[in-house]
């Protein structure tokens, strides 16, 4: 995942404003089992990757407090369906429609003991996918992460620990939605390595997260590995 931020030099109750958008890559494996009647266990696999579902954030504001140590971001997170999607593919790059994602990011990184906690905290609001006239339902998700900082080289590493709660609190609806309204739960902790450090004018950042799934209702069960790679100029 690629993001990018700029901060703009408007004041917006008393908090920077900035827009910004996040370029992701995929690379998924699916494999599914399901057993029918007289025809035994059927096992299907697939495989996908490229560009993902690309979000962008028009409006974004940001506080700082206790010496720049606690950072508070209001954000208004978009989707947009910019990933491949076939809707008789196991694995696709992309989800297929629009999601519109308010949240609040509330991250303490100490500069003199180098703890950090960070979470982030938001609702998720899909529409239809128009290929399959399905609407998912809405999702509140919670992520978090703990970690311990320290100088190494010309940078600062971290080392933690991150994990993740999504529960969806309205069903699946549309003409597609044969089943019933699905309500998916899935919630997941794993380590998360960090690497930050600034060069002249130019500072960068990068993290990578191995999740995987502690638990999962009416979701696929499987594990998560993120890299992000951030620069500030």
């Amino acid at each position: 995942m690629l993001p990018g931020f700029w901060v703009t030099p408007l004041k917006v109750l008393g908090a920077n404003y900035a827009v910004g958008a996040a370029i992701p890559f995929v690379w998924a494996d699916v494999e599914a089992e399901l057993t029918l009647p007289r025809v035994g266990t059927v096992r299907r696999s697939d495989s996908a990757s490229g560009l993902g579902d690309i979000e962008f954030w028009p409006v974004t504001l940001a506080w700082s407090a206790l010496n720049n140590d606690l950072h508070v971001d209001a954000l208004f997170g978009i989707y947009a369906p910019s990933g491949n999607f076939e809707k008789n593919r196991l694995a696709n790059q992309g989800l297929g429609y629009w999601t519109f994602d308010p949240g609040v990011l509330v991250s303490y990184l100490g500069q003199k003991n180098g703890f950090e906690f960070t979470t982030y905290i938001g609702t998720s609001f899909n529409v239809e996918n128009p290929t399959t006239d399905y609407t998912s339902g809405d999702v509140f998700h919670i992520d978090a992460t703990v970690a311990q900082h320290l100088p190494l080289g010309k940078g600062i590493i971290g080392v933690g620990a991150n994990g993740f709660y999504l529960k969806q609190f309205t069903g699946d609806s549309g003409s597609g939605a044969r089943l019933g309204g699905f309500e998916l739960m899935t919630s997941g902790v794993g380590p998360v390595l960090s690497y930050a450090a600034q060069f002249d004018k130019i500072g960068f950042a990068a993290e990578v997260k191995w999740l995987p799934q502690i638990g999962a209702e009416k979701t696929l069960n499987g594990n998560y590995i993120w890299f992000k790679l951030g620069v500030q100029f």
